[in-house]
């Protein structure tokens, strides 16, 4: 599974008028046609750049039906507690992901929340 790393952490919030928003740690590089991938499940890929795809791991279940119905959403890149960019990654909703989770270590939402 060359080329996926997982993100360290991200946090999914809604603003007021129902947008979305991911907040991720900053990365080195300026984004290059930004987009996620996901099919409604357990992992969303943040395709940065061709070179650059973040696995976002565990996406909770009470956020994955606003994701998936989201036409995109606004990613909020940080430092710390700073903003260093932000900006709109597209959906690409699929009906399924093709990488084998479990070569990247991950398990489904609710297996990693028991342990």
């Amino acid at each position: 599974m060359a080329g996926y790393v997982k993100a360290n952490k991200f946090v999914v919030a809604e603003g007021e008028e129902g947008e979305l928003y991911i907040f991720i740690e900053a990365q080195k590089d300026v984004p290059d046609s930004p987009r996620i991938v996901y099919d409604g499940r357990d992992h969303a890929v943040f395709i940065r750049s061709p070179e650059e795809k973040i696995v976002l791991d565990y996406i909770h279940p009470e956020v994955r039906d606003k994701l998936r119905k989201a036409a995109g959403v606004i990613m909020v890149e940080t430092i710390l507690e700073n903003i260093k960019d932000s900006y709109v990654a597209e959906m690409q909703i699929v009906d399924n992901i093709p990488v084998d989770w479990k070569k990247i270590g991950l398990k489904s939402w609710e297996d990693a929340m028991l342990k």
